[in-house]
This record gives structure tokens, C-alpha cells and sequence, in this order.
């Protein structure tokens, strides 16, 4: 072997560790300190209480016992992100945890996924921090968000009075808007909207089987074909749009899948991962002080499903069932996985897997989490093959923020 061909393995080897390394420092934690919420979202994935329920917010103790644990075993570069129900029902307590949390990990950074249905001073005080931002649904113009969300027009006034104040005196950089996609048909419909309110990037995502999504909207929620054939078209779309338009809109998935062409060893989504340890960088505290691996499993624990806790705020994590749910977490060695030509790009969702079949046996293939990336992949593949320069400006966009042509994908694939 020569020393070039030496280079090119050693360089192969140690792309592979990188891919396949995972941290074990909690890095991310999501806080739920109360699950009671003003509205009575159609697809809410997380069976919300009602805002005048007992029991179902953190006490002093319960939050003092969070912020110790994050304390005790989280990294510098911490990110928290608050959920519910609706966490600004309890804005003293966001207020407070962000105040105790940034005095040990100063570099800390929070975001709150808010409805945005109520603006008040103390919110918008908390706001004026440059660690903290919103996170909110806006599913596209004003009838589609109502059908879903609101159901009433003064809600639904109020909302976008809410979010408008929002963009006006934070700009687009301190909130992060993504649209649940319940009526596929609508798509190009809301990316318009995203394009009409100036915002720079747009996360279509289909309505997810959970909670009490699960029931109203199954069959949205698990036809991948439909959503695909609605996905991709949005994106044709959306490529369009940003040909004849000044203002330049980016889509989350896309960019994601893409950026896996040229880095596979980025773990900046946590679908994607390779392996994806649960339980481990990435912990969610629930309102009652349980520690679920991920959000979707604290959803599947809320409606009875199964029962996915691996610890409480108190005693810490189960090591056993951290062990547990551990055991298939890479897609190494599967084999669906070992003959697809874009394993090294796609991760594992056991999670999910469970929750949509109540079984890890199933044949991956047979999955939707495979059967959407999959499609997004070879989506994603056939634009880079296509070298069309309305497609490379978009790719360009997605890659790097600039919209124009560029040799970066001459020669990726050649004929």
C-alpha cells in the first residue's frame, strides 16, 4: 500500500469513528413544567391539560430538583428547550430556571415553544435575553392555522397580532416558526405564506401519530405515500419560487437529508443519528419529575401506550432501562440496512418503530420512518444527479445560505 492509499484509509477510518461516536453528556434537555394549555390544538401530540387542571405543573421543589440535576451532569454548551401544554402558562418558572441555569452554564441557551396566543411582560422580558428563543406553530395563512388551531377568529387575530409584534421588534433570527402539515393537499399554500411573512426557512413536517393525533388524523399520519408525493412537490415548488422571487425561502428536511451527502457524520438531527443513544445527550423532564429518552416517548407514557420512563428527577436515571432501550440503536447490522446505498446517512427511531407497531421485529423496510427517508434520499440524490441550475442554485441555498450557481455538485455524479 502506498502512502496515499494509507492516507485514503486511515481518513476512511476515522470518518467511520467519527459517524458512529456518541456523546454521553447531556447536552439537550427538554422541560415540561406544566402540561396545562389555552388551546385545544386538533393534532396536539402530547394529550394537553386543561388550563384550569390541578396537578400538572412543577412545584419550587420539583424545579429547584430539575435545575440541580442539570447542574450535576450537563455539559457547557447546554441547550434547554421548554414544552408542555403550554410553558408560558408558567412564565414565572421559565424566568426562574433561565436565571438559575445561566449562573453555572453561562453559555446556555433556551428556547421556548410557545402558541403565542398571550404576550406578556414578563415574557417579553425574557425575550430581551439573546440566549432566548421562541418556538412556535404557524401552520400557513389564517384560515388553515384556524382550522387547526384557534377555531375561533379572535384567537386566531390574536395570534397573528402576537406574532407580528414578535417579528416587528425581535426580527426572524429569535423565533422559529414550523407549519404541521394536516391536509396535504394545502402545502404550496403555506409555503406561500412563509414567503409573504419574509421568513427564511420553512420545516414541512406531516401531523405525527401521537396523542391525540393519533386518533383524529391516523390516516394522514401514516400514509407515507401521500405525504411524499405532497413533500416533494412543495419542494418543486418551493425551488420554483425561489428562482422568481428575491426573498429566498430554505426547507428544514431538505437541507438536512442533503447536508448528508457531504458530511454523513453530522449529528445536528437526532433522527439521523448513527447510533442514537437514548437516554443519554438528550433527556426530557416531564411534569411530574419523569425522565423520558425522548419527547416522543414521554407522549406514548401520557397516553397510556407504554410506559417509557428510564428515571426520575429525584433518584436520576434506571440503568437498566437505559441499557434496555439501548439494544438495537444503530442501523449497523441490520439487514434492510446493510443493502442501502444510503446507511451511512440514515440513523435509527426505535421510538417511533414501537409507537406506530408496538414491536422492534418489524422488517425496517417496512417502516415509515425508512420508507420517508428513504424517499427523501433518492429525492434528494436525483436533484444532485439532475445538474438542472435551478435545482444547484437551491442546493447551493440550502448548503450554504447563497443562492446562485456553483461548482460544488459538478462531477458528483458522473456519466
Amino acid at each position: 500500500m502506498n502512502s496515499l492509499d494509507a492516507f485514503k484509509a486511515l481518513s476512511r477510518e476515522f470518518n467511520e469513528q467519527l459517524r458512529t461516536h456518541s456523546s454521553s453528556d447531556l447536552n439537550y434537555a427538554i422541560l415540561i413544567p406544566t402540561l396545562r394549555c389555552n388551546l385545544r390544538c386538533s393534532y396536539c401530540q402530547v394529550s394537553r391539560a386543561d388550563l384550569d387542571s390541578k396537578g400538572y405543573d412543577w412545584s419550587q421543589t420539583e424545579t429547584d430538583d430539575v435545575i440541580t440535576y442539570l447542574l450535576n451532569n450537563s455539559t457547557q454548551d447546554l441547550k434547554v428547550e421548554f414544552q408542555g401544554g403550554e410553558p408560558t402558562v408558567r412564565v414565572d418558572l421559565l424566568g426562574y430556571i433561565i436565571e438559575k441555569v445561566s449562573a453555572f452554564r453561562p453559555d446556555a441557551t433556551f428556547v421556548i415553544c410557545s402558541n403565542l396566543q398571550e404576550l406578556t411582560k414578563e415574557l417579553l422580558s425574557i425575550l430581551e435575553n439573546d440566549k432566548v428563543y421562541l418556538s412556535c406553530s404557524l401552520d400557513g395563512p389564517k384560515e388553515i392555522h384556524q382550522a387547526n388551531r384557534t377555531f375561533e377568529s379572535h384567537l386566531t387575530e390574536q395570534f397573528f397580532d402576537n406574532l407580528d409584534f414578535i417579528l416587528s421588534n425581535f426580527g426572524t433570527d429569535k423565533i422559529s416558526l414550523l407549519p404541521t402539515i394536516s391536509d396535504y393537499s394545502k402545502v404550496n399554500e403555506t409555503i406561500d405564506f412563509y414567503f409573504e411573512k419574509g421568513l427564511k426557512d420553512i420545516f414541512l413536517r406531516p401531523v405525527n401519530y401521537q396523542g391525540f393525533a393519533r386518533k383524529k388524523f391516523s390516516k394522514e399520519s401514516e400514509d407515507i405515500k401521500s405525504w411524499q408525493v405532497a413533500y416533494q412537490s412543495g419542494i418543486d415548488y418551493l425551488f420554483a419560487r425561489n428562482e422568481r422571487s428575491k426573498h429566498k425561502l430554505a426547507e428544514a428536511t431538505f437541507a438536512i437529508h442533503l447536508s448528508k451527502f457531504f458530511n454523513p457524520s453530522s449529528k445536528n438531527y437526532v433522527d439521523l443519528r448513527n447510533p442514537n443513544p437514548l437516554g443519554k445527550d438528550y433527556l426530557v423532564f416531564d411534569y411530574d419529575g419523569a425522565i423520558y429518552p425522548t419527547d416522543e416517548a414521554r407522549m406514548m407514557s401520557r397516553i397510556g401506550l407504554i410506559d417509557f420512563r428510564i428515571g426520575d428527577v429525584k433518584a436520576g436515571l434506571d440503568k437498566k432501562s437505559v441499557e434496555e432501550i439501548n439494544l438495537k440503536n444503530s442501523n449497523i447490522g441490520d439487514v434492510t440496512c446493510n443493502k442501502c446505498r444510503y446507511q451511512s446517512f440514515c440513523g435509527v427511531d426505535n421510538i417511533d418503530k414501537i409507537s406506530r407497531y408496538g414491536s422492534l421485529d418489524l422488517p425496517t423496510e417496512k417502516t415509515f420512518f425508512c420508507q420517508n427517508h428513504l424517499s427523501i434520499f433518492k429525492f434528494v440524490s436525483n436533484k444532485i444527479a439532475s445538474k438542472s441550475e435551478i435545482d444547484i442554485k437551491n442546493m447551493n441555498l440550502h448548503l450554504t445560505g447563497f443562492y446562485e450557481p456553483t461548482t460544488l455538485f459538478s462531477g458528483y455524479y458522473d456519466d
